[in-house]
């Protein structure tokens, strides 16, 4: 698998614009009428839909805390079912960082240095410079977010009707005690989660998603961006194209 520079990103771009057909952008038309379903209905809904195949994705990231702001360009490579290769990329196509995470083992190898960093808190003090605040178990978790939510038949979940949207509940059950994990706000017309609040164990947020507009790439509904808010910041993925791999 070839890693893509500077060069190729342009041509890729001119591609989508020319309509080689990598994606198709919602139609922004007149909004289909809500939809009634059951907890049942959502839960199946966001099952099938969030299987998501091999892929890579050419991306921008831009993040913004109390010490400032940073933006940049690179590529996401996910190899299903749970692998991530995150790569930063300077102007001229070249590697400022590579993350790659396959389950629990995670590394990272900054530009210049052959020596890779392990643990979580040295990756996310080699990743402040473009993730500021944010922790790289939570970026994980964002970009598997972005996937779509499947529900294990394992875990407890609970359906609130509002006018416009529903909402998820995931909870954790302890001693005949409940709390909530995660909340999840899905659309009432097409079904499509538009955020999320994830939080911690005595039941605070402490973080808040947002997903962009949905287009199609390569038959799959899926957010054209991701964002994620704390109280140390936030951060934001934009997916610009999106490439399945087979």
């Amino acid at each position: 698998m070839g890693r893509w520079t500077h060069a190729s990103i342009a041509a890729l771009g001119v591609l989508a614009l020319v309509g080689c057909g990598v994606h198709r952008v919602a139609s922004p038309g007149p909004s289909p009428p809500l939809r009634t379903a059951t907890l049942e209905e959502v839960t199946r809904i966001l099952n099938e839909r969030g299987h998501v195949g091999s892929y890579r994705a050419l991306v921008t990231v831009a993040a913004e805390s109390g010490a400032g702001s940073a933006t940049v360009r690179g590529t996401v490579t996910f190899t299903a079912p749970r692998s991530f290769v995150v790569r930063g990329l300077d102007p001229l196509g070249r590697d400022l960082f590579v993350f790659s995470s396959q389950g629990e083992d995670m590394q990272l190898i900054l530009a210049n240095q052959s020596t890779p960093l392990v643990g979580e808190d040295e990756i996310d003090a080699g990743l402040a410079r473009w993730f500021g605040p944010f922790r790289v178990g939570d970026l994980i978790e964002l970009l598997a977010s972005s996937h779509g939510m499947v529900i294990d038949p394992l875990e407890t979940v609970a359906l609130e009707r509002g006018d416009d949207r529903y909402t998820l509940f995931v909870l954790a059950v302890s001693e005949g005690h409940a709390r909530i994990q995660r909340k999840v706000f899905v659309e009432r017309t097409q079904f499509f989660p538009v955020g999320e609040d994830w939080f911690d164990d005595v039941g605070d947020r402490r973080v808040h998603v947002e997903f962009g507009p949905y287009a199609q790439w390569d038959g799959v509904w899926r957010p054209t961006s991701v964002s994620a808010s704390s109280q140390g910041g936030t951060v934001r993925i934009r997916f610009e194209e999106v490439v399945a791999v087979r």
